[in-house]
């Protein structure tokens, strides 16, 4: 058995631990990181970047097909999921080049935590290691959560990866979760033609999300032929004869669909016990997330923990910010993570997108609260492009007029929240954001109209 040391050991090569692995690097210290499947981790392999793709290619195809543009023009699924691979393997290339150069040593396989400095790596092949860190970050990610009456079998009762990765666009797909994944790739394939089932056990479509912005969702998916279940639950379900039958109970009656596959997408765990962090004495919080403080780091001071595996949100920014957050503390700076900043972005049709807190939130903390509204129908832009639903809302305290809080939901609204983050991060008021010129004909436009709402009125809505 051989072994190595390092100044700093990253578990997990997801956009968490990669990117603290680079960062680690770039400041001089030796750096291993081990991956037990792919670099890039699920965002890049199975998750964030393959599902864009197939988004963005179908959202085009499915305009042009709607605008009578396009005469007797077909969809070639195949040709896509060619485009899906390529695209992806050269993100991961892109990745692993830079490991390289940065000189970071990459372990291919499982981790086992022996103490707070010693982790045991089983390779790939077969092979087994031990590797010592003055620190360790935590970058193990999360993996889906399971259903006990409608079982995971990867082949008709499916997750996201397999979704992603159907060979032909299937003619029905029952999704068990109104969730952001659920919701993305249901939005794909219901564009293809797929007729959609959705099952969701809250009480509305995207559970924690404000019930006007997912009402406009629902709204949209139900015009593409979705039918939504809410306050519904499978309650069984089996996989035959290349069908999935279904049992649902809804609030008025039980039903039974029968889909050429069943999406499971009822949320995430974080992947952290596997790691051996109970018998180090690492502590955990009573959904079984790693507990960190301000700086990413655990209850042992020298390990980290960064992404998913500190609990939701699950999202893929949230972990490269504090990959370099626990990097850079690591590296002697003191750096915090601000978790109120971490936008939230969905890519559905249309694309929701928030930062911040919402009316309520603001108004239990108590702020004298100002909420302007400016409607995507009135912006030219939105009209040019025939994507007029949604509209941007601010949250600003009336006092002082600062920003407290954006939530977006139209075209583009996960490009355009960045200047919300920026205006929620660095405490700019109404007033600075209206006095900021935007280009025209933009999207970026809804927030300047939507600060001169909350001044005194917006120029391109009529307000009396």
């Amino acid at each position: 058995m051989s072994s190595e040391k390092y100044d700093a050991i990253v578990i997990g090569g997801g956009p968490g631990g990669y990117v603290a692995a680079i960062r680690l690097a770039q400041h001089g210290k030796k750096t291993a990181l081990i991956e037990r499947d792919l670099v890039g981790g699920e965002c890049l392999n199975y998750g964030c970047i393959p599902s864009k793709i197939l988004i963005e290619n179908v959202k085009q195809f499915y305009k042009l097909s709607k605008s009578g543009l396009l005469k007797n023009a077909g969809f070639e699924w195949s040709i896509l999921q060619d485009k899906r691979r390529k695209l992806v393997g050269r993100i991961r290339e892109g990745v692993e080049y830079l490991l390289k150069g940065y000189n970071v040593k990459v372990y291919h396989g499982t981790a086992l935590m022996e103490d707070d400095k010693s982790v045991r790596v089983k390779e790939r092949n077969g092979s087994s290691r031990e590797i010592h860190g003055e620190n360790i970050i935590i970058a193990s990610g999360a993996s889906p959560i399971s259903l006990p009456q409608i079982a995971y079998d990867g082949k008709r009762i499916i997750g996201a990866k397999e979704a992603l990765e159907l060979p032909e666009v299937p003619s029905t797909l029952l999704i068990v979760g109104g969730g952001a994944i659920g919701l993305e790739l249901g939005t794909v394939y219901a564009k293809m033609g797929t007729g959609i089932t959705i099952v969701e056990i809250m009480d509305q479509l995207l559970p924690g999300l404000e019930k006007d912005i997912a009402k406009i969702l629902e709204r949209k998916l139900k015009q593409l032929g979705v039918s939504i279940h809410l306050s519904s639950r499978v309650v069984s379900a089996e996989a035959k004869d290349d069908k999935v039958k279904a049992v649902i109970e809804t609030p008025n009656e039980t039903i039974e669909n029968i889909s050429d596959f069943a999406l499971i997408a009822v949320g995430k765990r974080p992947l952290v016990r596997e790691l051996g962090v109970d018998n180090i004495g690492i502590e955990l919080d009573n959904k079984g997330s790693i507990k960190i403080d301000e700086h990413c780091r655990t209850s042992l001071g020298n390990v980290y923990a960064v992404g998913d595996v500190t609990g939701p949100p699950f999202m893929a920014h949230k972990a490269s910010r504090q990959g370099i957050i626990a990097a850079e503390n690591i590296c002697g700076f003191v750096r915090v993570y601000d978790p109120f900043t971490v936008p939230s972005a969905i890519f559905t049709d249309p694309e929701i997108a928030t930062v911040g807190l919402t009316k309520d939130e603001a108004e239990k903390k108590g702020y004298k609260v100002k909420v302007t509204r400016f409607p995507y129908s009135s912006l030219g832009r939105a009209i040019a492009e025939e994507e007029t639903e949604g509209f941007i809302r601010i949250v600003s305290d009336e006092v002082s007029g600062k920003i407290l809080g954006v939530q977006i939901v139209g075209s583009r609204a996960t490009e355009i929240i960045g200047e919300a983050v920026l205006a929620v991060k660095n405490k700019l008021t109404i007033e600075q954001m209206a006095d900021a010129i935007h280009p025209h004909p933009t999207f970026t436009e809804l927030f300047g109209e939507a600060a001169e709402a909350a001044i005194f009125k917006p120029i391109h809505m009529l307000v009396k």
